[in-house]
């Protein structure tokens, strides 16, 4: 386990200090984002949490035996070893508390804690699109995921896919060809899948990114694609699918594309091919029909609008220390109000009504009873 620095040490640790904590939570063993969400809740800062001795962890009041399991898992973590893994590996770390961190992902409920980066993430990356489809494309789909990829790159959209075979390789390249993409990846970032397109990922690093949630070594295993495809459309302002069976991995991203209310474009493929029954599903249940890149960038330029007007909503700041403080104190999980109370020594009277006028600038928001969070 890593020794807990002092207090003056700490105030003089870099950035990537803090990133390796939450590396640490999330590479512990079967605890995942809702165990994570608990603690974090009474001990908001990573490394704070990471360093908590046991004896007081303990005496949270939440589960002995979620406790037990983070202390045993925290103790299992060699994390300057597992740091050094990813330094090894030509990546770096970017957790959800991070500024490089996708803005768009941030919003989703099951957002990754981390992501292992090739690469590097832009700001231009919060105009995206997933283009997504078979690994067993027609001509006509691969022409057609190419070409849209790269007239849309050309208006400095970035083009977001999978890495496999067929329409994402196709979008890929298309994109680079003029402008930027991003591969997510459901192996470890060491691992590129399938082996055939590791040229075209060295490609994409030098031009975009390589990422994923997975661990150093994780290999391709078929659960994780699934799990992937979430972060694939959870990135993106929208999905465009180019020729795809009605079951397939792209109407899986179809699927968590609309839980996360993105928008879902389709290219319309010829009546009498299975590889392009699910595309043109989609466009009869009303997915917007796509002839033409202008098609993607009438609906892509308004929902980006519609964003970064949102965005300029929420730059509105605190009016006072009280709000300041509290705000502090606010995340993306839920807290409860009493622990906000004993967390900035404040009454409960002011903290309540101090969370009300917050709510009312739009920068906080109640998530179930007594529980605040910041706004998504």
């Amino acid at each position: 386990m890593l020794l807990a620095p002092t207090k003056q040490q700490r105030s003089l640790m870099p950035e990537i200090e803090e990133q390796q904590y939450w590396l640490g939570l999330h590479l512990i063993p079967q605890f995942g984002n809702a165990k994570l969400a608990m603690l974090l809740a009474r001990i908001p800062s990573a490394a704070e949490l990471w360093q908590e001795p046991d004896e007081r962890l303990l005496r949270l009041d939440l589960p002995q035996k979620l406790l037990r399991q983070f202390i045993a898992g925290r103790q299992a973590i060699d994390l300057p070893g597992e740091l050094d893994k990813v330094r090894q590996c030509g990546a770096h770390i970017v957790s959800f508390e991070d500024p490089a961190y996708p803005p768009l992902l941030r919003e989703i409920a099951d957002r990754p804690l981390v992501l292992y980066v090739r690469g590097e993430l832009a700001e231009a990356d919060a105009k995206s699109i997933a283009v997504v489809g078979t690994r067993k494309p027609s001509k006509y789909g691969w022409d057609a995921a190419r070409t849209v990829s790269q007239n849309l790159a050309q208006h400095n959209v970035t083009i977001v896919s999978g890495l496999a075979h067929g329409i994402d390789s196709a979008a890929h390249r298309g994109a680079l060809d003029d402008g930027r993409t991003i591969a997510v990846m459901a192996t470890g970032i060491d691992r590129v899948y399938p082996v055939e397109n590791r040229e075209l990922a060295e490609q994409i690093t030098s031009k975009g990114a390589l990422i994923t949630e997975m661990p150093i070594g994780t290999a391709p295993l078929g659960k994780n694609f699934p799990q992937r495809n979430r972060i694939i459309s959870g990135m993106s302002l929208g999905v465009l699918v180019v020729e795809a069976p009605e079951k397939s991995g792209a109407m899986n991203t179809v699927s968590h594309a609309l839980d996360q209310g993105r928008d879902v474009f389709a290219v319309p493929h010829n009546i009498f091919s299975k590889t392009g029954r699910g595309s043109n599903a989609l466009i009869q249940d009303g997915a917007k029909l796509v002839m033409r890149v202008s098609d993607v960038l009438q609906e892509l330029n308004m929902t980006h609008l519609h964003t970064q007007a949102r965005i300029e909503t929420e730059r509105v700041h605190p009016d006072n220390d009280t709000e300041s403080l509290i705000m502090q104190q606010l995340g993306a999980d839920p807290i409860h109000i009493d622990v906000i109370v004993r967390q900035t020594n404040l009454s409960t009277a002011t903290v309540s009504s101090s969370l009300t006028m917050l709510e009312l600038k739009g920068l906080a928001e109640t998530a179930g009873p007594m529980q605040y969070c910041r706004a998504r």
